[in-house]
Order: C-alpha cells, then sequence, then structure tokens
C-alpha cells in the first residue's frame, strides 16, 4: 500500500511578526505554532513570518529553533513588511513604547507584553493610536485565559458570589532574595508582576478608585541600585468594596505564585497559580458538608477547555499563552471582539494608571484617586 499526500490546510494563514527571542519569546512562538492544530478547524493557520531581535547570532538561532522563515536586527523590517498582519511585541519592557507605536501606525495588528509601556503617558499614546488605526490590540495578561480564572469571572458575573465583600490578590516570586544575584531588569515588584495582580482584580471583581500603598525594599545594596522588591496597596473598587494588591520579589520558596481570595455575601472562591487547574469554591449550604469545595477546572464544560484533552487531563502554564492568542487571533480573522476576556490596550492603559496610583500614594503617603492619574 502506498502513502497518500495529507490534504492541504486551506485555512486562511495570518502572518506574525516577533520582536524578541527571549523567555517569552519562546512561549508565543509555541503558542502559535500550537493554536492551528488544537484549535481546529475553526482556529487560523498561522505563518510564521519574522523574528526581530538586537543580537543576530541570538535571534538567527531562535529562527531556526522555533521556526520563523526569516530573522531580522531590526524590528522595522517587521512593520514595514506588507505580508505582515500581525506585529506581536515581546521584548523588554524598555521596548514595548516605540516598536508598537510604529507597527500600529502601520495598520498592524498588535500584541504587547504586559507592561503595555513604562509611563500612563505612553500607554495612553498607545491605547488611542490603535483607536485611531482601527486595528486589534491586546496586552499581554495571559492569566486572564486560565480555565479555573475564566470559571471564577463567569461565576462572578452571573452573581453566584453576591455583593462582592472584599478581595485579596498577590504575585509572590523568590529571585531577588540573594542580595548578590543579579538583577534581570531594572523594574520592581510593581511592574514585573504586581501588573498583573492588578489585572486580575480589575477582571475579576471590578475597577479601582483609589488606591494606599507601600513600596520597600528589604533586599538592597549600592550595586544593585533601589528596585522596589515589594508593593503592598490597599484598594478600594469603584463599588466601595475593599481589596488588597500586593507582590512581591522576595519570598523564599515563592517561585511563582500568583493568588487570589474573593469573599461575597453568598460565598468565596479562592485560586492560585502553583495549582492553576484548581478553584477552590465556596457556597453556604447549611448543612454537614459546608465547607469549601475543590473543583478542578478540567471538565469539558468548563470554559477554555474544549480546544485540548479529555475530562480530567491537566493544563500547564503554557496553555494560558495559547488560549489568549488562539483568542486574539480568531478575533482578527472573524473582526470578532478582544474584550471583555482579553485585555485591550485600553486594558493596559487602565493598568498603567493603577500602577502610577500606587507609586504615588506610595512616594506622598495619601491615599491617591485612579481618576486623579492622567
Amino acid at each position: 500500500m502506498s502513502l497518500t499526500p495529507a490534504a492541504p490546510d486551506g485555512r486562511p494563514a495570518i502572518s506574525v511578526g516577533m520582536l524578541g527571542y527571549g523567555f517569552m519569546g519562546k512561549a508565543h512562538s509555541n503558542a502559535l505554532k500550537t493554536l492551528p492544530y488544537m484549535f481546529w478547524p475553526d482556529g487560523p493557520q498561522v505563518d510564521l513570518r519574522a523574528i526581530a531581535g538586537r543580537s543576530e547570532v541570538k535571534v538567527s538561532e531562535a529562527a531556526t529553533r522555533y521556526g520563523w522563515a526569516n530573522y531580522t536586527t531590526d524590528w522595522r523590517d517587521l512593520v514595514n513588511d506588507p505580508e505582515i498582519t500581525v506585529f506581536d511585541n515581546v521584548g523588554p519592557d524598555q521596548t514595548h513604547f516605540e516598536p508598537t507605536l510604529a507597527a500600529v501606525k502601520a495598520g498592524k495588528h498588535a500584541i504587547c507584553e504586559k507592561p503595555l509601556a513604562l509611563t500612563v503617558a505612553e500607554a495612553v499614546e498607545l491605547e488611542r493610536a490603535a483607536a485611531a488605526a482601527g486595528v486589534k490590540s491586546l496586552t499581554c495578561f495571559n492569566y486572564r485565559f486560565v480555565p479555573a480564572v475564566r470559571l471564577a469571572h463567569d461565576m462572578i458575573t452571573n452573581g453566584d458570589l453576591g455583593e462582592i465583600y472584599s478581595a485579596t490578590f498577590r504575585y509572590a516570586q523568590d529571585w531577588r532574595t540573594d542580595p548578590t544575584a543579579e538583577l534581570g531588569s531594572w523594574a520592581g515588584a510593581l511592574s514585573i508582576i504586581g501588573c498583573h495582580a492588578v489585572d486580575q482584580a480589575r477582571y475579576l471583581v471590578g475597577e479601582i478608585d483609589s488606591v494606599s500603598a507601600l513600596l520597600t525594599n528589604p533586599v538592597t545594596t549600592a550595586e544593585r541600585g533601589e528596585p522596589i522588591d515589594t508593593m503592598s496597596a490597599l484598594a478600594q473598587l469603584q463599588s466601595g468594596a475593599p481589596v488588597t494588591i500586593a507582590a512581591t520579589l522576595v519570598a523564599p520558596g515563592r517561585k511563582n505564585m500568583l493568588g487570589w481570595e474573593i469573599n461575597g455575601s453568598k460565598g468565596s472562591l479562592t485560586w492560585d497559580l502553583e495549582h492553576l487547574n484548581l478553584l477552590r469554591v465556596y457556597r453556604r449550604t447549611g448543612g454537614p458538608l459546608d465547607g469549601f469545595a475543590d473543583v478542578i477546572v478540567c471538565e469539558e464544560n468548563h470554559p477554555l477547555t474544549k480546544a485540548w484533552w479529555p475530562s480530567g487531563h491537566v493544563l500547564g502554564w503554557e496553555h494560558s499563552h495559547i488560549n489568549m492568542l488562539a483568542h486574539f487571533l480568531d478575533a482578527v480573522v472573524n473582526d470578532g471582539d478582544i474584550a471583555p476576556h482579553a485585555a485591550t490596550f485600553s486594558d493596559g492603559a487602565a493598568a498603567a494608571r493603577v500602577a502610577e496610583a500606587i507609586t504615588r500614594a506610595a512616594a506622598t503617603g495619601t491615599r491617591t484617586t485612579i481618576a486623579s492619574v492622567s
């Protein structure tokens, strides 16, 4: 029996150009290569047209390793390429603004890693530029696309928790615990990971009205400068409910622990990234088994699971990126909505305003409203 050639993939391909080849470049390359066959047949085909980065040695290696057709050391080549429909910026924070703005003004749909920009003014300019150009935009708050987080969002939106009384959001890592270790980044906990905690709060319990805050440097040396290693904020939602938001890079043993607890008039939810498939749910019953129930969010009737494995087969960190980029590219191909589940540049700008309010509140020792930040 002779072999029969496979039929060609007849789906339209969307061409992507990516800036950045490091940790997040690896994550996004994996997502872009995986989503066409996991979201078959409705998901788009993806053309990995070109990758850009500063080091020719590193970017050429990344192109070969991750399957990109071309590479360049000048991100402008991606912006100027008429074949590229989507510009994906996973470069360092300092490179988010200028290349992404140029891509948007060139009519590219744009993806940008968090934080969207280094200042509120830059984030707002990107937000407005995307709106003016009529392009789709995505700020990569990928934890919105963990199935357990989406299920929590749906439960809260449906009123299953009733009125939100209070909530706590915390992101903890430990890689700055050693005072002799290299910084790895000029930025502090608020910018590096705290913005994820801010976005989880906005996505799950609503807009923040005002904040009081404390920023500290428990681990520092003259050579290191003064990176902010910990951030703690007491926020008030527009609904009036209190919310605590915290981030730290000096929590020994916590490698990547984003977690939260949300309390409402009808029940509570708790979740953390170190057990990302598990959502703990409390709904008052009054019976002898009244207590938290552990829900493994891997069933076919759970959100964001249908493209994946049979019931009970767990997902990992990388799946949040695949789910997120699949959602975005589907919206590009079919002119769908990015919001409310994915974060647009408007959400990126909103997170930047909250971060700036936290910084001002810590500097002045006074409660700062988000509305006062421009």
